[in-house]
């Protein structure tokens, strides 16, 4: 390779000394061979550290049950209910979201009712933590709202669900994926 005299200075990753590039390839350190060796050994370090990490997070995966990919699933749609109604008022009693109390996915028809609605964003949104906790979900005014928003039928249509569901681990996995990347689009939207 020829030698360039017009190469521009360059800083050696390693020892930080200016240095001017003998060839004309990408070059990270100075010409000094321990400063190469290091950098090459350091490189093997952090990619080794990159697979142990890649396979810790298999393994962690590989050793979860069904309920833990249940509440892992059911934590990403939460976040992403929370994230769809961020600024708007309280479901259940008109509270706005003005940051000063929490807020939480409020189901209208219960996991324990219906667990075939549990994912359902039609019978979710976010409540004030009083009404959601303190208050049962407060779900006459719940109703009220829920009817004004969608209408007598599909309220109705919500309270005739009584269907019992058992989310296989796939599709838990697959819901996580989607609502965690739902939350996170809404999240750069509103938050550029």
């Amino acid at each position: 390779m020829k030698t360039t005299k017009l190469s521009k200075r360059r800083t050696c990753k390693v020892c930080k000394k200016k240095y001017r590039p003998k060839y004309n390839t990408i070059q990270a350190t100075c010409n000094n061979f321990k400063c190469a060796l290091e950098l090459a050994q350091s490189k093997r370090k952090n990619k080794e550290k990159k697979e142990f990490r890649a396979e810790t997070v298999r393994r962690r995966a590989a050793a979860k049950t069904r309920s833990d990919w249940l509440r892992d699933a059911q934590t990403a749609f939460n976040t992403y209910i929370r994230a769809r109604d961020r600024g708007l008022n309280c479901i259940s009693c008109d509270k706005p979201d003005n940051g000063a109390h929490q807020r939480h996915a409020s189901h209208y028809r219960s996991i324990g009712a219906c667990s075939a609605l549990r994912f359902n964003t039609k019978n979710v949104f976010a409540s004030c933590q009083q009404c959601n906790t303190s208050k049962s979900g407060n779900i006459l005014e719940y109703r009220i709202r829920l009817v004004a928003r969608y209408g007598k039928k599909m309220v109705e249509w919500l309270e005739s669900q009584n269907k019992i569901v058992r989310y296989d681990i796939e599709y838990l996995k697959r819901l996580k994926r989607v609502f965690n990347k739902k939350a996170r689009m809404l999240n750069k939207r509103n938050y550029p």
